[in-house]
């Protein structure tokens, strides 16, 4: 969509001066898996289904990562967007998650 394609734009300039490195991927579950293995701090997207992340999830969850919605709750299959976040024991990990909401709530970066 058109919509998301903007939000997740003003998303990338919003957070290119505060992190080390964005990537962007394809396979919601994939990187949520390096999400897990402490390769990657976290992951932000927006219009999932359930089935770009029910894997990925489980994997995040059991490796101590968070999986939220754009509101910080817990997310589940049914939630279309994410920020993923790696467990405490992972590199910068403190605090991340309520960091990433912060500054896409600042750049509109949630509307879509």
């Amino acid at each position: 969509k058109d919509s998301t394609l903007r939000a997740s734009s003003r998303a990338v300039a919003a957070l290119a001066t505060k992190v080390r490195g964005l990537r962007m991927i394809a396979s919601a579950s994939q990187v949520m898996a390096w999400v897990a293995q402490g390769k990657l701090s976290a992951y932000i997207s927006w219009d999932l289904n359930a089935w770009d992340v029910a894997a990925g999830m489980v994997i995040v969850e059991e490796s101590g990562g968070k999986v939220s919605d754009f509101d910080g709750n817990r997310a589940d299959v049914s939630s279309r967007d994410l920020i993923v976040t790696c467990n405490e024991g992972c590199e910068n990990s403190f605090g991340l998650k309520d960091e990433i909401i912060s500054i896409l709530k600042e750049n509109d970066c949630f509307e879509y």
